[in-house]
């Protein structure tokens, strides 16, 4: 177990994990998820840009960009041959607000966040704002963590879940 820069204890393969179920979810969910209050109902997509790594390798050894590199063979036979996802793009919508940020490493690093502008009148105003959308963004990434969490620990990972993510990858399902 490695620790991230503020000490607390990282299991590295939980992030990596994360990363493949939210693609996962996303696309068996339609991009909809209905996460617990305070956060609600969300769209979530795999934007441009994933990140994989060997299975023993602590760098970056595979980058795909474009437009939907989550709908490429490349990526699926990446995943299928063993390759971890080390960084993921997603793009999100709440409400009228669409967010998109890059999830890195296995601290899962909240990295080039692109904010909504709401405000655009006054210097405190768009800065206060701005801090409300990233304080927004960190809110559904922690209730998307969270629900993953809930999930793994369920009993129904290993019996339900699991087996249809493993069909996913290997383009059964």
């Amino acid at each position: 177990m490695s620790e991230d820069k503020d000490g607390l204890p990282v299991l590295p393969h939980l992030a990596s994990e994360f990363y493949v179920w939210l693609w996962w979810a996303s696309e068996v969910r339609g991009a909809h998820f209905d996460l617990p209050d305070p956060v609600g109902g969300i769209e979530l997509w795999v934007d441009e840009r994933l990140a994989f790594r060997g299975a023993n390798d602590s760098r970056v050894t595979a980058v795909m960009t474009g437009e939907a590199p989550s709908t490429s063979l490349e990526a699926r036979a990446a995943l299928a041959g063993g390759k971890v996802l080390q960084e993921l793009r997603i793009g999100l919508r709440r409400d009228e607000r669409e967010f998109t940020v890059t999830l890195r490493g296995p601290a899962v690093h909240v990295m080039g966040a692109k904010l909504p502008q709401v405000v655009s009148d006054g210097v405190d105003e768009v800065l206060y704002d701005r801090m409300f959308l990233y304080t927004e963004l960190t809110m559904v990434i922690a209730a998307l963590y969270r629900t993953f969490a809930a999930e793994r620990v369920s009993d129904a990972w290993d019996t339900t879940t699991l087996p249809a993510l493993e069909r996913w990858v290997a383009g059964e399902a």
